[in-house]
């Protein structure tokens, strides 16, 4: 892109954000700065002033509308936009009266997520993603590139990956990333489906099989709610 776009990243789980950063600054853009609180993320962004904050709906002890306000605020230069596992119509609707300059469902393909923030960059708001209802799914083949099956997967479903691939069942991949278990079981399929795979074994196998993707892939683990 002509103008790379600054941002920082706020979600209270570690692992997500930075398989988020390796994701983004890969498609070119420049992630100044992680958050994984509120009160972290409010000093960054003053301390910063990025072009756009990248928030997750619901962070930590303080909601995303809350945090929308605060910044709307105190830093009217920077755009907010939210994204969710589980967006609903009220929290878009609660974002766009806060005055967001997006709301991105996380579970989207990355693609969209990138065009989406590049949008904003650009003057829009972009909150048509909700309605959008289309998955680019991309048929599994045994000659994928390297770090291939894992361009087919959404955001999410590389965390719920790499929890696969640490031996978590449903349940707990539920609870590792504070989402229902019929989201949970949701995500688990999209991820075989998307990897031509009939089991977990299999979807394991094929990364030990592929090597360690070229992006960075933290080794931690997902915190879990107290």
């Amino acid at each position: 892109m002509a103008v790379q776009v600054r941002l920082v990243l706020g979600e209270r789980h570690r692992l997500f954000l930075d398989s988020l950063a390796a994701v983004l600054a890969r498609h070119g853009f420049d992630v100044v700065a992680l958050a994984t609180s509120p009160q972290e993320l409010l000093a960054t962004v003053t301390r910063l002033q990025p072009d756009i904050c990248l928030l997750a709906a619901g962070f930590s002890g303080s909601s995303g509308p809350d945090l929308l306000r605060i910044i709307g605020e105190r830093h009217p230069s920077v755009k907010v936009v939210l994204f969710s596992a589980d967006p609903d119509p009220k929290a878009m609707a609660t974002a766009l009266r806060g005055g967001a300059a997006g709301f991105i469902p996380s579970d989207h393909h990355v693609a969209d997520i990138l065009a989406a923030l590049s949008r904003v960059r650009n003057g829009e708001r972009v909150f048509d993603l909700m309605d959008a209802g289309i998955r680019r799914f991309r048929p599994a083949t045994a000659t994928r590139r390297r770090n291939g099956f894992w361009d087919l997967l959404t955001l999410r479903e590389r965390q719920v990956l790499m929890l696969m691939m640490d031996g978590e069942c449903t349940s707990q991949i539920a609870r590792s990333l504070a989402i229902s278990v019929s989201t949970a079981r949701t995500h688990v399929e999209n991820v075989l489906g998307k990897l031509g795979v009939h089991s977990r074994l299999e979807a394991t196998a094929m990364v030990a099989r592929s090597g360690p993707p070229s992006f960075t892939m933290p080794a931690g683990r997902v915190a879990r709610p107290g």
